[in-house]
């Protein structure tokens, strides 16, 4: 009789799932990749793929494909393996899987075929051996990186420690790691300006995940062993509303933040002072300089004006300097709008866009260093990835998804 009762519930709940058309499962499917991080995850591999001195546009659509997909494939692998940690998370009570809407089993097939698309597809199109292991470790590695925390909390259920937060490092880079990858792929190679810029890439994934996930997961990490820094370093929820900080979180979120405004400045630099000595710097190949515009910008007349790479790069520097204005502000504040309890509409995340803005605007300034300029197609992405982007960010915080 017990088991039947038991059991009866979760039938009921399948019969449901099976009853609801395809589209609404598509719908469902589709709030899980959360399509506004997609987009935002991709624009490190579209910058790669621009980074050569004649860009196609078959490679940057490609490369911003694989973007996309890869970052659907990571958040659709952890939608499913952290089901039973967001059935107690107040932050992810609205999602698919918790309310039964989606069986898991569907989504994790889902998440199968786009991580072997990318997988298959860079094996099959990246021009050089390397790039092609580079598709299929970034997919292994997201995969590792999702298995690894589910043994972390079982780890904790048992009675043993968690280990240290080097899963969001990792995560961060194989966000960041779609620049220097893009560039390979594309068939150019990377030089200090993409390391540079990978790093700015890097550095704002690190500080948005240390500071809006982590907060508005904090509680539910610390029931079931979390290592994030703000579990590490003692920062917990305050009456009414909000978090105490301590000063060792503090100084590690800005310590990023402020290593994110240096990146995007040294970009800038890079950009302005690529001149005709730049060629010589160049690393030589068989068929002469390396073709990756920033380091082998060409000859001083043909390269866009200096007053539109200034005006780039100076617009990342201010952007960088609001989104630093903006931590400080919501550190010292508390956060009470991140607060996955009492706050419910979640919100303070906005110096995570203007981070956002400040890479992409340095990216601008550096790929403006190529003797052909930046193509005007290039500019259409990135427009319509802030106009589709966006709207579906703030509708996010707006309903409180997390």
């Amino acid at each position: 009789m017990e088991s039947r009762a038991a059991g009866q519930p979760a039938s009921r709940a399948g019969a449901a799932r099976r009853d609801r058309p395809a589209v609404r499962r598509l719908v469902d499917l589709r709030a899980l990749t959360r399509p506004e991080a997609a987009l935002a995850d991709a624009v490190p591999f579209a910058v790669g793929g621009l980074a050569l001195t004649d860009p196609q546009v078959k490679a940057v659509l490609l490369l911003s494909l694989a973007g996309v997909l890869l970052s659907v494939y990571g958040r659709l692998l952890d939608a499913v393996v952290g089901v039973d940690v967001d059935r107690i998370n107040p932050a992810r009570q609205r999602s698919p899987l918790v309310q039964g809407r989606v069986a898991p089993g569907w989504v994790a097939g889902w998440a199968v075929l786009t991580g072997l698309a990318v997988a298959a597809g860079g094996w099959l199109w990246a021009a050089s051996l390397p790039a092609r292991i580079g598709f299929v470790a970034l997919v292994g590695l997201r995969a590792w990186l999702t298995l690894s925390r589910r043994r972390t909390w079982r780890g904790t259920r048992r009675g043993t420690r968690g280990g240290p937060p080097l899963p969001s490092l990792l995560v961060a880079a194989t966000v960041a790691g779609g620049l220097p990858l893009g560039v390979a792929a594309a068939g150019g190679k990377a030089g200090v300006g993409v390391l540079v810029l990978t790093a700015g890439f890097g550095l704002a994934a690190l500080v948005t995940d240390w500071t809006v996930d982590d907060l508005r997961n904090l509680p539910t990490d610390r029931v079931c062993g979390g290592r994030t820094p703000a579990l590490a370093t003692g920062v917990y929820l305050r009456r009414p509303r909000g978090f105490v900080f301590s000063r060792r979180y503090a100084a590690i979120v800005l310590t990023a933040q402020i290593g994110l405004v240096v990146a995007v400045s040294a970009t800038g630099g890079l950009a302005l002072a690529a001149g005709p000595a730049g060629a010589a710097l160049a690393p030589a190949g068989p068929g002469g300089p390396v073709a990756v515009a920033p380091v082998t910008p060409g000859t001083a007349g043909g390269h866009a004006s200096l007053a539109g790479r200034g005006l780039a790069a100076a617009a990342a520097v201010l952007a960088a300097l609001v989104a630093t204005a903006g931590l400080v502000r919501l550190i010292r504040s508390g956060a009470p709008g991140l607060d996955p309890i009492r706050s419910p509409r979640p919100h303070g995340g906005g110096f995570v866009l203007a981070n956002l803005l400040a890479c992409q605007l340095a990216s601008v300034a550096w790929l403006l260093t190529e003797p052909a300029g930046l193509p005007l197609w290039a500019l259409l992405p990135a427009v319509g990835g802030w106009v589709v982007g966006l709207p579906l960010r703030l509708q996010a915080g707006r309903a409180g998804s997390g």
